[in-house]
């Protein structure tokens, strides 16, 4: 009968699991590895002060490790770290993600002694932490002098569903040649085909106020505003205005005396397209 006991007793205590390790948590390093790694808190687990707190840390830990702080051969460029760390001062909640990344890559060079995966990682870094994001947005009106001797000019920064409205002057009137007709910002009744004009699209007539929207994407959006217009931006880009003309260095403006004409142009930003 004691000897049953004993059994039972000793399967029962082979049975009772066993208590995990405590997570690793700040600076640790295995045997074989060049230097350490920022293992950062669990920070699901922690409450909002807490949480905050541990983001500030972990960021600070993290910066004097990239800026060569930590005498391990780590060595970034301290103006991209900047950047970096000026990004996640103003966006926080994006620290927790970075530094699980960082990890895993700080492991794979201590391990192997090549930063290169690391390096090229920390370069794009900042970019990647600022995907999607526009700071940026049209927020003011904006106000300029149509210049006939150039092309695409006063480029506006413009966020993602940013509503503008463009208009110019009427009365101010310039000519595209030595012999042309006079006009103004609407431009003459001449349609613009082919691919030597800048707008090309339907609307777009010779010598008219037109513009391009360039998104992030690279995708260009090119349309006729004349006196008038209203444009939403369907990403973040930007936006430029321009006579639509081929040539530049035969256009003048209307002289009355020695009075010369000048449209002017205006960009509000609008909280609802007419």
């Amino acid at each position: 009968m004691l000897s049953i006991l004993l059994l039972a007793g000793f399967a029962h205590a082979k049975k009772a699991p066993k208590t995990p390790p405590p997570p690793i948590e700040g600076w640790h390093h295995e045997e074989g590895w060049k230097g350490d790694c920022y293992y950062p808190k669990n920070f699901a687990a922690l409450g909002e002060g807490d949480r905050r707190a541990a983001r500030a840390d972990t960021l600070a830990a993290l910066k004097s490790q990239w800026d060569g702080g930590r005498d391990d051969g780590v060595s970034f460029d301290s103006n991209v770290t900047d950047d970096i760390q000026n990004t996640l001062w103003g966006r926080p909640e994006k620290t927790e993600a970075m530094a699980k990344q960082n990890l895993d890559l700080c492991v794979a060079a201590m391990k192997s002694g090549d930063t290169s995966n690391w390096q090229a990682w920390i370069g794009g870094l900042n970019g990647a932490l600022n995907a999607g994001e526009c700071n940026n947005p049209l927020a003011n009106t904006l106000f300029d002098y149509l210049d006939l001797g150039v092309g695409w000019q006063r480029p506006v920064s413009m966020c993602a569903g940013d509503k503008a409205h463009i208009f110019g002057t009427v009365q101010d009137r310039y000519r595209l040649s030595d012999k042309g007709p006079w006009i103004n910002i609407e431009g003459t009744k001449d349609p613009a085909i082919g691919t030597d004009w800048p707008c090309n699209i339907e609307g777009c007539t010779v010598g008219k106020l037109v513009a391009k929207f360039t998104g992030e994407s690279g995708v260009e959006l090119l349309f006729p505003v004349g006196a008038d217009a209203n444009f939403e931006a369907p990403e973040n880009g930007t936006l430029m205005f321009s006579i639509n003309d081929n040539t530049w260095y035969d256009n003048k403006w209307f002289t009355n005396g020695r009075v010369d004409d000048h449209a002017a142009i205006t960009i509000e930003p609008v909280g609802g397209l007419q």
